[in-house]
């Protein structure tokens, strides 16, 4: 609660200094003003905003301005691109928060959230004050707030018109610790159409540090010519910050609206910006990856298979019977896992047998483990595969995967029934 506190208490300063900077950009004013203009020193202003944001005021101010917005655009895109091979009907597996997005059943929306029960309360989160609410399938509304208290409460108040409300504060300040501070995974109960669910699904294929165009968002859910409603999607994103919808930006580059304060917006951007880097990029390899693949398994493997850049080579490009899926972690590979498609000639299921899931030092917590077999699981499922196994060689690796949904079977493999997502 106390690192709450002092991460929220900077957040009010670094908003007030941000709406300083806004209101007099065209006079340029210098760290001095601006810490002055908040009752701070120059070098406490400096102190507390790098322990906060990760970066100097300077470097904060540079990653707001047209030229960052615009070269993170291009490469967004190609984000948004190459996560159509996994497609909308997976969840995303490069949201850092890996949350899953659940719709509201037709009778559930009809009746406006009739005889469901939903806990809500305030709290404090490390960018301001914050009305959160949930239900036994998920987390249902995320707003923060300013001076607008009442209207985050009428607005969420609105969406949820016949439920039954709990009001527990205590158990609000519980959840938003387990989300902004131990980086907890929970389930989203969304309300929405399907092009609103899809534009949120979406969103959560962009990873920290990324921002993107509602063209862009249009465009990947083959929806070219519906940018207006693809913005209008993205303002009644009632889930706050779990749905990145701070990450768009107009097409200029410019910090366009937001409906939690474009101060907020700012700062979001900024703040994750600066760890764009320590997060690991999942992506399947290629002919080019192919030395690097070699090094990497040399390293964990020195006297296994010489002809092993063979091996891998035919693993890539038959892409109708192989896969081989990478972890990249600040520009070095990290991990990789090779996948063998089949038929199941019993049920005739279309199969997808995972071989190990082979990571360096680097995911030696089984944190980059867990996530390569997320999006490995994903590009699988979109692919049509109706069954997973996966070998475990230790038992101790029986709890870890059961997480992801396998089940131990008596010759220590793990099968997984995988079900689309129906959206």
């Amino acid at each position: 609660m106390r690192e709450m506190e002092a991460l929220h208490t900077n957040y009010q300063l670094i908003e007030k200094a941000i709406k300083y900077i806004d209101a007099h950009f065209k006079e340029q004013p210098s760290i001095d003003v601006i810490a002055s203009s908040i009752g701070m020193s120059k070098y406490h202003f400096i102190r507390v905003f790098k322990e906060y944001v990760g970066v100097t005021p300077k470097q904060f101010l540079h990653s707001v301005t047209l030229n960052y917005a615009k070269e993170h655009i291009k490469e967004s895109k190609s984000i948004l691109d190459s996560t159509l091979d996994i497609g909308l009907s997976s969840v995303s597996r490069l949201h850092e928060l890996f949350v899953n997005l659940i719709g509201v059943t037709p009778k559930e929306w009809r009746e406006k959230g009739r005889d469901v029960i939903i806990t809500y309360g305030f709290g404090i989160t490390p960018f301001g004050e914050a009305l959160i609410a949930y239900t036994d399938k998920g987390i249902c509304y995320l707003g923060f707030i300013d001076q607008n208290k009442e209207a985050i409460f009428t607005r969420f108040q609105e969406l949820w018109e016949n439920a039954n409300l709990v009001h527990d504060d205590l158990k609000a300040q519980t959840y938003l610790e387990n989300i902004f501070i131990n980086n907890k995974k929970y389930n989203l109960l969304v309300k929405g159409t399907n092009l609103q669910i899809n534009v949120w699904k979406a969103l959560l294929n962009l990873p920290n540090g990324a921002v993107t165009t509602y063209q862009d968002i249009a465009n990947f859910i083959d929806q070219p010519n519906a940018v207006r409603a693809v913005a209008s999607a993205i303002g009644k994103n009632h889930i706050g910050y779990l749905i990145p919808c701070h990450r768009v930006i107009a097409k200029s580059g410019a910090m366009s609206g937001y409906s939690w304060g474009i101060e907020r917006k700012k700062i979001l951007i900024a703040y994750e910006s600066t760890y764009k880097k320590s997060h690991p990029d999942f992506r399947l390899a290629t002919i080019e990856d192919i030395p690097n693949i070699c090094q990497f398994l040399h390293a964990i493997f020195p006297k296994s298979a010489q002809n092993r850049a063979k091996i891998v080579s035919e693993m890539i490009q038959n892409t109708n019977t192989h896969a081989l899926f990478l972890a990249i972690h600040e520009a070095k590979m990290v991990g990789v896992l090779p996948v063998l498609y089949n038929v199941s000639v019993v049920s005739g299921e279309k199969v997808a047998m995972f071989e190990a899931v082979i990571v360096d030092e680097v995911g030696s917590d089984h944190a980059i483990e867990k996530e390569l077999l997320e999006y490995a699981i994903a590009s699988c499922t979109k692919r049509g595969c109706q069954k997973l196994r996966l070998w475990a060689k230790e038992a101790s690796d029986y709890e870890r995967f059961k997480e992801l949904g396998f089940e131990q079977s008596e010759r220590k493999l793990f099968t997984c029934k995988v079900l689309r997502d129906e959206f």
